[in-house]
């Protein structure tokens, strides 16, 4: 018993079962299923016509000043008088948002690209994925450094 199990499996069946199966799969396509056919091309539209889609989004983007895209996303008030705020904001490559200021409290997390955060003397590199935290009405510059669209979604909690 070298090397041989107590049990033995014929594989020679399974084999040819295998076969079988894999054969039965292959058929031939029916006679009135035509894959040939091609459809005509749309007609050209003229040069001076303009007709766009007619969606507009529910919360498009605005430009907000300072280079920057903005949109709110949600705000509610909360309570002991504060509001909640979720904004988007997007700041294309190569530009720079000067002297920005938030009306609460925020959070900002990096959603896509890369770039930078200046609040006064202190400097931050804002890579994807980093979540930082600015006071209110604190003056802030905000720098896309990468080679894509910073993409930044901001938490604000403001109080009266």
């Amino acid at each position: 018993m070298q090397g041989r199990g107590v049990f033995r499996i014929n594989c020679w069946p399974l084999s040819c079962l295998l076969v079988v199966l894999s054969l039965a799969g292959c058929t031939s396509r029916p006679k009135d299923e035509r894959v040939d056919i091609k459809t005509a091309l749309l007609p050209e539209a003229a040069a001076d016509e303009k007709t766009l889609s007619s969606y507009q989004p529910a919360k498009p983007y605005a430009a907000a000043g300072n280079g920057l895209l903005a949109r709110t996303v949600f705000q509610a008030d909360a309570p002991a008088g504060s509001r909640i705020e979720v904004r988007d904001w997007k700041v294309p490559v190569g530009k720079q948002a000067d002297n920005t200021t938030l009306p609460g409290a925020a959070f900002i997390e990096v959603r896509s690209g890369s770039g930078s955060l200046q609040a006064g003397d202190k400097k931050q590199e804002l890579p994807l994925g980093k979540i930082v935290s600015i006071s209110q009405d604190q003056p802030f510059t905000l720098t896309n450094t990468g080679q894509e669209l910073l993409v930044l979604r901001l938490y604000v909690v403001s109080t009266p």
